[in-house]
């Protein structure tokens, strides 16, 4: 996933317009669309600021990481999903060597899941 996709998509995630997030981050709304709509990637101070504000990492905004990778140190558990506490329960009640297993097959669905997104970016 790149970057266009990914900024789209988490600023969906907090429910916000393009301008609302424009203002967040000092911009304007035409670069917040630019952004979202084409290959272009802010400047490095600004994408800093993003990956800030969306508690990323640079790399899972440049679609470097996949989403298991996020930024989620600081994110206090009650943000989760349901979804996403009961994988971590399950995760946790498992044998370290079957978490292991989980983490390898995460990181095949997530090159499968690369390959199948370029697939149609190209199409």
């Amino acid at each position: 996933m790149n970057f266009s996709l990914r900024l789209k998509e988490l600023r969906e995630e907090k429910g916000f317009s393009q301008a609302q997030l424009a203002r967040v981050l000092n911009v304007g709304v035409g670069s917040v669309g630019m952004w979202e709509s084409t290959d272009r990637i802010p400047p490095a101070k600004k994408l800093s600021k993003i990956a800030d504000y969306f508690q990323v990492t640079t790399d899972y905004l440049l679609g470097r990481e996949g989403d298991w990778n996020r930024n989620v140190s600081n994110t206090p558990l009650s943000e989760y999903t349901a979804e996403e506490r009961n994988l971590i329960e399950a995760y946790r009640d498992l044998r370290p060597d079957m978490q292991s297993l989980l983490l390898d097959t995460i990181k095949i669905w997530q090159k499968q899941n690369a390959s199948s997104e370029a697939s149609k970016k190209k199409a």
